[in-house]
């Protein structure tokens, strides 16, 4: 199957996800399949930089005037950098904690409560993640970053290569947090919290991922991470919130 065929198939199984999904008022926003110019990242703040800075500083020659753009866009958006793409991704749809975020080229990424959840017209696709207690085989609803820290929980992906071949692998990992300090965004500071995930997967390989949450709600405002072993890095940060 060609890059493109793959490309236009990933992005009607999520086609088909948000249309199946009843969507609240606030989700109605305007569906844009666009990536917007790269340049709403903030710099640095008294807690240390925004995650995103050191990846897209290159990028930013006026950091006043993409903080400025950043406010003047009314609705809700996530800064992205992937293996391919970076830029500022407008909310196409959310069906209780999923949002999807359209890229552009059939392309998309699903969030389920603010953690990377799928993704879909990339060079490798994640297509399914799942979270679950060590202390139980299922858990409605369950996030491991919403949890008191430190935390021992299981992860399990299923991902399609840049070959097409579907993979799957879980992951025992634990999650610890930092106390919190004030980081800077592009519509002002944030208290949060810098959490690691240390994954130790079940063919041996250790990956790692960062998370920055908010102090008290445990929302994210930004994670950094490899989704599955030798997978792309994907960082993305809050620009606007959708909550």
């Amino acid at each position: 199957m060609s890059k493109k065929s793959r490309q236009q198939a990933a992005f009607l199984r999520f086609s088909f996800l948000i249309s199946s999904l009843r969507m609240p008022r606030v989700a109605t926003l305007r569906a844009v399949s666009v990536v917007v110019g790269a340049g709403l990242l903030n710099g640095c703040a008294s807690g240390g930089n925004s995650p995103l800075d050191e990846a897209l500083t290159a990028l930013l020659p006026d950091k006043a005037a993409a903080n400025a753009q950043a406010s003047e866009i009314s609705f809700a958006s996530l800064m992205v950098n992937t293996s391919d793409r970076q830029g500022l991704l407008v909310l196409g749809a959310m069906g209780g904690p999923a949002t999807f975020w359209p890229t552009g080229n059939n392309s998309m990424i699903s969030l389920y409560h603010g953690g990377l959840q799928a993704t879909a017209g990339l060079p490798e696709d994640l297509l399914t993640t799942r979270y679950f207690p060590l202390d139980a085989t299922e858990a409605a609803d369950y996030v491991p970053w919403q949890q008191a820290t430190p935390v021992e929980y299981r992860l399990e992906r299923l991902w399609e290569d840049n070959e097409g071949l579907t993979r799957a692998l879980g992951a025992t990992a634990r999650l610890t947090c930092e106390a919190p300090t004030v980081v800077a965004y592009p519509l002002g500071e944030q208290r949060v919290e810098r959490c690691v995930s240390h994954r130790q997967w079940d063919d041996g390989s250790n990956t790692r991922a960062t998370l920055w949450r908010d102090a008290h709600s445990k929302r994210l405002w930004a994670v950094d991470e490899v989704p599955w072993p030798e997978g792309p890095r994907i960082q993305w940060e809050v620009a606007r919130p959708w909550w």
